[in-house]
């Protein structure tokens, strides 16, 4: 439009007037852009705080969930009465070391546990003193075993001890320690001791084993020790 107004222009005193207009006219357009352009920067900054508040709401939704998620299954893999693991956590954690054993040929280890005459003292005390023997049974196996070694409540009075890189003879000495503590340990059930000892059954990995093999193999060495006199431990 200036360049027009220059070239169609009579004098010099109508082509000053014409042209203040036409800059007052793009000084006018100017600043409506610049507000237009601060409206919208200011309208795109309240929608990115918008965003950044769901996103912060939509994390600690998905923290939340996470948590809760592994409080569900911590749950899932704790035995309720002892606080030990329970069987599905054994079934992950000799699946993970099994893998191992195969890969690298370290020695493992399984042994099967089981509470002597357990029918008997529910017989004679209750069921209460059995789930209290249960309990101290359960906290001297994980106060003594080492930090490698893995503990974990079968079901019923059996337990299971996973010992990995562990020859079978130290293993065997290991589990005659915690034999001995549990049959030393002083139980008493309102006010009366009562005597509880385990057997155990123990077996090595060997050549192309499975779990259900070694457990087999242990379960047998169990029933073996039950069959000998209980309070023993063997191993196959």
């Amino acid at each position: 439009g200036i360049e027009q107004s220059v070239t169609e222009a009579q004098d010099l005193s109508g082509l000053k007037k014409t042209l203040a207009i036409r800059i007052d006219t793009i000084r006018s357009h100017m600043q409506q852009f610049r507000q237009d352009q601060d409206q919208q920067l200011e309208a795109a900054e309240k929608q990115i705080h918008q965003l950044n508040q769901q996103v912060m709401h939509l994390q600690q939704k998905s923290d939340q969930l996470h948590t809760r998620i592994k409080q569900q299954r911590d749950l899932a893999l704790t035995d309720p009465l002892t606080g030990l693991p329970n069987r599905l956590a054994y079934n992950d954690r000799i699946a993970l070391e099994h893998a191992r054993w195969k890969r690298y040929g370290h020695d493992l280890v399984l042994a099967v546990w089981d509470v002597d005459r357990f029918k008997q003292i529910n017989d004679t005390y209750g069921h209460q003193a059995g789930d209290k023997a249960l309990k101290v049974i359960g906290r001297l196996l994980q106060s003594q075993v080492r930090e490698t070694d893995f503990v974990a409540r079968f079901g019923g009075e059996e337990f299971l001890l996973v010992m990995p890189e562990t020859a079978l003879e130290r293993a065997r000495v290991l589990v005659e320690q915690l034999r001995a503590a549990v049959e030393a340990c002083e139980f008493h059930f309102r006010g009366k001791r009562v005597p509880i000892t385990i057997s155990c059954g123990m077996t090595a990995f060997q050549a192309d084993d499975t779990p259900e093999q070694v457990f087999d193999r242990a379960d047998a060495a169990l029933y073996r020790a039950k069959k000998n006199g209980r309070n023993q431990c063997v191993s196959a």
